[in-house]
């Protein structure tokens, strides 16, 4: 999963659109609404149960209690516990961990894991939570 800013380029009436029947990833319009997602999914791309299956590991990671999704609404009881977050960069390579305090109240305040490599400036997919929590600090 990656999150990029949306674009009007999605919707437009150019050349753009032709583009649309190679796309083999789904794609989604993801809103915020407080600690809420709302997925549309972008017309004329794929659309399926991994699409959605991937949205629901990676929402209560970054702190979203409820996902409306096309077909139905799921709640999650409680936010995912804080664990160590991992991502490799496609573009340079390196790998990118952290399980701080800081880290968290950034991921959660923003609704999302940061999306530019501090080396290479590019884009990063959603980063992985480990199943084991990290010792806080006080």
């Amino acid at each position: 999963m990656t999150l990029n800013r949306w674009t009007p380029a999605l919707f437009g009436c150019g050349p753009e659109p032709a583009g649309f029947r190679t796309i083999t990833a789904a794609l989604a319009d993801i809103r915020i609404e407080e600690d809420e997602l709302i997925v549309t999914p972008v017309p004329r791309t794929p659309w399926s149960a991994d699409a959605e299956a991937a949205i629901l590991r990676w929402a209560p990671s970054v702190g979203y209690r409820r996902v409306w999704l096309p077909r139905r609404v799921v709640t999650f009881d409680e936010v995912a516990p804080l664990g160590l977050a991992g991502v490799d960069c496609p573009t340079c390579g390196a790998r990118w961990e952290d399980g701080s305090d800081c880290f968290w109240e950034r991921v959660r305040a923003d609704g999302w894991f940061p999306g530019r490599c501090p080396a290479c400036g590019g884009s990063l997919p959603e980063w992985s939570v480990t199943d084991i929590p990290v010792e806080r600090h006080a």
